[in-house]
């Protein structure tokens, strides 16, 4: 499950932060001049790995406008990925008390509630996002609310929320991914390599070669498996291989 995670924490990181971003028109309080600038630059920084500045970004905007729940929203964020999910709680916490209709900040809470086990109420947490007409971008609910559902072995209610995400980004490489990967754990290795062969069409990465041969492994096409297998090491010679039977022959 490590590219799982992984890509769930990636998709959280730079597609909420976005998100709250476009979403400030729905909420009643206002923000200052220097907390908008403050929390466009930290997620700006997350966006590109700078964790240091965007840490720092983050809580001079939570500093300036404490009371605006997308500055908190986006801190916590910024410790989702710093690794201090402690941090990341409390402040996702305060975001939603402080804007509790926020499509944004639904999205991002469920995620961590997610991350934390509490599959049920994260799968609540993105239905209200779903429903939120300010949410800017919705299709990062379906994402996130499918790759929980996968997370809690709810393959069929994963598929189903992934397509709704695909629905209305069809080329997205990550959801493309995604539903490669639910196939392969439904046992319907044509429909995973279909999936996986779009994604590679996209974006190929380690990860979607890896998966595209674990999925020739489960179909029991040895050549194909060990082709892609070569096709990773050829393309990304430095990237350890992921996934079960990513080091096979």
């Amino acid at each position: 499950m490590r590219s799982l995670d992984v890509l769930f924490a990636c998709v959280l990181a730079l597609t909420v932060t976005d998100a709250v971003a476009k979403s400030k028109a729905a909420a009643a309080p206002t923000i200052s001049r220097n907390g908008e600038v403050n929390m466009g630059l930290a997620q700006s920084y997350l966006e590109t790995d700078n964790l240091a500045d965007a840490l720092d970004r983050a809580r001079k905007a939570v500093a300036s406008d404490p009371g605006y729940g997308e500055t908190h929203a986006v801190l916590g964020l910024v410790y989702l990925r710093v690794g201090d999910r402690a941090n990341a709680a409390l402040e996702l916490d305060k975001a939603l008390k402080l804007a509790p209709a926020s499509g944004a900040i639904l999205n991002a809470h469920g995620a961590l509630l997610c991350d934390q086990g509490q599959f049920e109420q994260a799968d609540l947490e993105f239905r209200q996002a779903m429903a939120d007409p300010f949410f800017a971008d919705p299709t990062q609910a379906f994402f996130n609310a499918g790759r929980c559902a996968q997370r809690a072995g709810k393959l069929p209610m994963a598929e189903s929320y992934l397509r709704s995400a695909l629905a209305r980004a069809n080329d997205d490489p990550r959801i493309l991914f995604a539903l490669a990967e639910v196939k392969l754990g439904l046992g319907q290795w044509l429909e995973a390599r279909a999936f996986v062969q779009r994604c590679l069409a996209v974006a190929p990465s380690p990860g979607a070669l890896d998966l595209a041969a674990r999925i020739e492994d489960a179909a029991g096409d040895k050549a194909a498996a060990a082709k892609y297998r070569k096709q990773r090491v050829d393309m990304f010679p430095n990237a350890e291989p992921t996934g079960e039977g990513a080091h096979a022959p």
